[in-house]
């Protein structure tokens, strides 16, 4: 091999011209031998694509982990070595045509790179055939690769569970299927989520020297799903339009293995479910929107916190299309810092007319939260802090978010605190790019704020204690004009405090409004916890006590509040006195709202801006009464709201 490094030649962005990798035939403990070319998208020149993971980048200096690229040295991960060391055709066989991102575009040219990664979708999409790179093989794998088309091909009979030889396989596949996130890093990348979305023809899956197509994988997870989720009670009939309660529950077989196989609907979801979906939806639809995508792949990974957004760019409806002249369209740029990539996809996604019910559901970064940050960019670049009204996408899991989720503070299904304006198109973001200005009510001030407690012990030795801040809010005079506060008084005294630290919602549903049982459980939890003995003790997990478990899924996460006007309410930690409550059009849930020290200047006037601390519940109006018996009855007027 020689000692020099490959050197890239430029590729011509008008011709849509790509590299790719010819991989040379040999035996298998061979050297790896490649060459490269280039082919213009616009031809119909044959090649596959390789959908994998990059893996551990520091393995790519080690000694054997290099490939001969027209013999000149290359150095890759252990993983694309062992990728392209499985798939290599056999010694007088045919080569392997390969599009491999990390060899075909020149990462260290951002331009190149940008321009690429612009065409990720069509690279997909043109490719002959999309090859999955799972791994090398485990203990398990290739049992269970063996076993897949078997399954496949089965058909679901009431005999089934005197089999003992297929209960086994079933039980192995199942323990395969939960724990590929874990076990294969691929199905936890979000690039793999448009590399499977774009094959025009059945993905072929590869792990060590085993492989099945996409197909034969669903139709055996479809198999397992059933048994394993009938197992442990996560499946239903499917509901019919004669039941009347629409649960499913009406004339239904009591032994699930009864019911016939299209009446069956599965509850539960593995990751591969999630793929298939959407999978399967690009081909029906042609896209979804950012927001559905965001949510998605909101448990995936990416090397470059940009490509959390450029990953899913090729993904977009075509009306949605991050390709437009819209100035909130998205294009990548690799030069730009995260706080601005994020920013571009909050006002793509605030242009769809999707934005402030997005924030309401997802885990806000809080005042001057750090963006993540990108190494690699120059020096003279700066890369700012997030704007508040820009979530960090990185970080939309529990275990790495830095602030709660706005989803525990929704009122149940069907109900918001915008009212008739729950549908509006509202927001938009201004030129400086970090600032969104939005349209609202003003609600109140907060007043007082009291951390429920890091346990649920700490948040029930509190119950009299907010009870009886409750109590001497509700006293307050209202501070807000004479002719909204007869409205006011009676909103702030409509709801009762135990709906409101557990948003209204039933525990086993989160959708569904809690049921009246709740209050009595709520006021003997109230009354244990003032005399001083242990609730816990008294109450536990037996379903006498839904109450204190909906609390306790509560715990760390929210704070209790009352305001000026004396209205009380749950929401996120990081309030404080003097923050405000304010309803956001579209939004389910009102906001809290940061007075800032600076001003921002609009048609010749200095107005006030905000930053967005975190959603709230709000007790009386979260059924949307002050829109629509204050504002639209002209008794209030809409403030615009400008957040940074």
């Amino acid at each position: 091999m020689s000692s020099k490094a490959f050197e890239y030649s430029p590729l011509n962005p008008h011709l849509r011209e790509i590299r790719v990798l010819t991989l040379l035939p040999g035996a298998f403990e061979e050297p790896l031998r490649v060459s490269v070319g280039t082919l213009s998208l616009n031809s119909s020149a044959a090649y596959n694509a390789l959908s994998y993971v990059w893996g551990d980048a520091t393995s790519a200096g080690h000694a054997g982990n290099i490939i001969n690229i027209n013999e000149y040295d290359f150095p890759v991960t252990a993983n694309l070595r062992a990728a392209l060391q499985y798939l290599r055709p056999p010694a007088g066989a045919d080569s392997l045509t390969l599009w491999v991102d990390a060899v075909c575009i020149n990462q260290a040219d951002l331009d190149e790179r940008t321009q690429q990664v612009s065409m990720m979708r069509d690279i997909y999409a043109s490719a002959t055939k999309v090859i999955i790179w799972l791994g090398e093989a485990d203990d398990e794998s290739d049992p269970v690769f063996d076993t897949l088309p078997v399954l496949a091909a089965r058909s679901h009979h009431p005999k089934d569970e005197q089999d003992e030889k297929l209960l086994d396989a079933v039980r192995l596949c199942s323990g395969f299927f939960s724990g590929l996130i874990d076990r294969r890093p691929w199905f936890s990348r979000v690039w793999v989520i448009q590399e499977l979305a774009m094959a025009k023809q059945d993905p072929l899956i590869v792990c060590g020297h085993k492989s099945v197509t996409w197909s034969t994988l669903m139709k055996a997870v479809e198999f397992v799903s059933r048994k394993f989720f009938t197992e442990i009670g996560m499946v239903r009939r499917k509901p019919r339009d004669n039941d009347s309660q629409g649960d499913g529950s009406v004339g239904e077989p009591s032994d699930p293995s009864e019911m016939r196989e299209e009446d069956i609907e599965i509850l539960g979801k593995w990751k591969v479910d999630v793929l298939d979906d959407l999978y399967k939806s690009m081909k029906l639809q042609g896209g979804e929107s950012l927001r559905k995508l965001l949510l998605i792949s909101r448990t995936s990974d990416a090397t470059d916190p940009r490509d959390r957004i450029y990953a899913l760019l090729g993904l977009l409806k075509p009306d949605a299309s991050a390709s437009g002249t819209s100035e909130d369209s998205i294009a990548v740029d690799y030069r730009k810092p995260t706080a601005d990539v994020y920013a571009d996809a909050m006002a793509h996604i605030f242009d769809q007319g999707e934005g402030p019910y997005f924030l309401s559901g997802v885990f806000l970064p809080g005042v001057s939260a750090s963006a993540p940050h990108i190494p690699s960019l120059p020096p003279t670049t700066s890369q700012p802090h997030l704007p508040s009204w820009v979530p960090d996408f990185s970080r939309q899991v529990a275990g790495k978010a830095t602030q709660p989720n706005g989803i525990g503070f929704h009122p149940p299904a069907g109900i918001s605190a915008s009212g008739p304006g729950a549908g509006c198109h509202n927001g938009r973001r201004l030129e400086d790019k970090r600032t969104l200005q939005v349209e609202g009510l003003f609600v109140d001030t907060i007043e007082e704020v009291v951390f429920l407690g890091a346990s649920l012990e700490s948040y029930l030795d509190q119950l009299a204690h907010i009870e009886s801040l409750a109590e001497t809010s509700a006293q307050r005079p209202c501070q807000l004009e004479p002719a909204i506060r007869p409205h006011m008084e009676q909103f702030k005294r409509k709801e009762p405090l135990w709906r409101v630290l557990i948003s209204n919602k039933h525990l086993m549903s989160g959708y569904d409004p809690a049921p009246a049982s709740y209050e009595a459980m709520y006021l003997s939890l109230r009354d244990t916890s003032a005399q001083g003995d242990d609730c816990e003790s008294q109450t536990s997990y037996d379903g006498q006590n839904e109450y204190m478990q909906c609390l306790e899924s509560n715990v760390g996460a929210q704070s209790f509040f009352t305001t000026t006007s004396g209205f009380v309410g749950t929401c996120v930690p990081d309030s404080r006195r003097g923050d405000i409550i304010a309803i956001l059009f579209a939004s389910p849930v009102p906001f809290v709202l940061r007075p800032r020290p600076d001003t921002i200047q609009v048609a010749g006037a200095e107005r006030p801006t905000h930053s967005l601390v975190g959603a709230s519940y709000v007790s009386g109006i979260m059924s949307g009464e002050m829109v629509d018996e204050l504002y639209c009855e002209d008794l209030m007027d809409s403030t615009t709201f400008f957040i940074r």
